[in-house]
Order: structure tokens, then C-alpha cells, then sequence
């Protein structure tokens, strides 16, 4: 790895919203860490023939202690500083959908291990990991205008997300006094409603707002996840970065 690089670590890189940024992060200078639990054989050729590296990971996200060993073991073998580090929690789940009186363990628990316990963990890891780098680290985290707005129905993912923010806050609060080049900044940040196998997920269920997400879809009100990894990607990018821990793509 040369100083010129920049490594980004995606989580969720396979599908939705996790691909479109890996794609589009596919440029020289950049250097990929993409984790999933399943694979993506034409963006892993796509990867191949831009000539950029990436390193394909298949991790189940629901647990969190297997997911930090693995991002620890993969910051530990980088042996040459990189220009600046960033990580990118995507992946994330929606279901269980339904009322708070049918919640489950069975599926609650590995629904807050994936949306939650994992990216703290994960970030932790992270931010261990990186200080040998000496370089600028910027967390950035996909939350969901359900962590400010309650949804009827979305408990489980509103309490997650909603943690999540809360969590960013925290990181920026620990680590706001950190002198450069070391400097974290991080970001929880609401992508708006975008066209993603979440989406086909969510207009399936059975809850009392279903009817607006298939309006959004009938409508052709959704935003591509093309689209909105380059906006993301503007955002992650901007000099700015950090000053607004909670933000939402839909303000600009």
C-alpha cells in the first residue's frame, strides 16, 4: 500500500446500497475492504477490471465478536500507513415488522446484534486499529430518518437506528479532543428512501404505513441507490465532514 491510498472498509457491500458505494469507490487512489454475507460475483468483476484492490470478506454480521477479530486482523496486516481511513457502516436489517406486543427474541436479538451491536463493536475495532496509521479516520455511519420518527410498527429498527445516532454522538465526544493527524470524525447519516431489496421488504410487510412506501414506489419517488451512493459519497467528501453528527441526505 502506497502513502496515496485511501482505504474505505463497506459493511453490507454485496447488495442495495453497500454495492452502489463500493462501485463507486472503484477508483485509483482508493483501496477497498468490503464485507457480506453473500457474494457479488459481477461487482467482484467489476472490481477485478478496475484494477483498484479490494479485499472480499463474507461475514455474518449478527455477530458482532466474529465481525471486530475480523476487521482487527485485516487493519493488523496492513503494513504500510494509508493517506486516510474510513469506514462505512451499511448493512443493516428492517424485519422483525409488526407490533411491540409480537416481538420475539428470536428475531429481535440478531436484528440489534446486526443494526447496533455490530457496528459499535466494529467502530471500536476500528478506531483501535487505525491509531498506528497516524492518518485522518472518519466513521460514517447509514441511519434512517426511522431513528428520529417513530414508525408504527418499526420498533425494533427505530430503537436501533436511534441507538446508532446516540452511538455516533459518543464516538464524537470521546474522541473530539484527538490532535491531528489522528483526528475521528463521525457521522450518522439518513440516506432518504431509497430503491433497495429493503424497500421491496418493506412494501410486503404488514404495518399500519405500508400504504406510503408503495405510493413512493408507484410513484416513482424513490431514489436509486446509484444515485444515492454519489451523494453520500459528495458528503463523505466534503471539508466539513463531522460538523453535523446527525444529518439526513434530504437537506441538500
Amino acid at each position: 500500500m502506497s502513502e496515496a491510498d485511501h482505504l474505505y472498509i463497506i459493511t453490507g457491500a454485496s447488495r442495495g446500497l453497500g454495492a452502489a458505494l463500493t462501485n463507486a469507490l472503484l477508483v485509483p487512489g482508493n483501496r477497498l475492504v468490503c464485507v457480506a454475507r453473500s457474494r457479488n460475483l459481477e461487482l467482484e468483476r467489476v472490481a477485478t477490471m478496475s484494477g483498484v484492490p479490494v479485499a472480499w470478506h463474507l461475514q455474518d454480521l449478527s455477530q458482532p465478536a466474529s465481525a471486530a477479530g475480523w476487521l482487527s486482523s485485516v487493519l493488523e496486516s496492513q503494513d504500510q500507513p494509508p493517506a486516510s481511513a474510513t469506514l462505512i457502516l451499511n448493512a443493516g436489517v428492517v424485519e422483525p415488522i409488526g407490533p411491540v406486543s409480537r416481538l420475539q427474541e428470536s428475531t429481535l436479538l440478531p436484528h440489534l446484534l446486526t443494526n447496533l451491536a455490530t457496528p459499535m463493536i466494529m467502530t471500536g475495532a476500528f478506531l483501535e486499529r487505525t491509531e498506528k496509521f497516524d492518518c485522518p479516520r472518519k466513521v460514517l455511519a447509514i441511519s434512517s430518518g426511522a431513528a428520529r420518527h417513530p414508525i408504527e410498527g418499526w420498533s425494533a429498527y427505530c430503537a436501533g437506528k436511534a441507538g446508532l445516532d446516540m452511538f455516533i454522538r459518543s464516538v464524537n465526544a470521546e474522541y473530539a479532543g484527538t490532535p491531528a493527524p489522528r483526528t475521528v470524525r463521525a457521522v450518522a447519516l439518513a440516506p432518504g428512501v431509497v430503491d433497495t431489496g429493503m424497500q421491496d421488504t418493506i412494501r410486503n410487510a404488514d404495518f399500519a404505513q405500508v400504504q406510503r412506501f408503495r405510493d413512493l414506489k408507484a410513484n416513482q419517488q424513490l431514489a436509486s441507490a446509484e444515485e444515492t451512493a454519489g451523494r453520500i459519497l459528495a458528503y463523505l467528501h466534503r471539508p466539513d465532514f463531522g460538523s453535523t453528527e446527525l444529518d439526513d441526505l434530504r437537506n441538500y
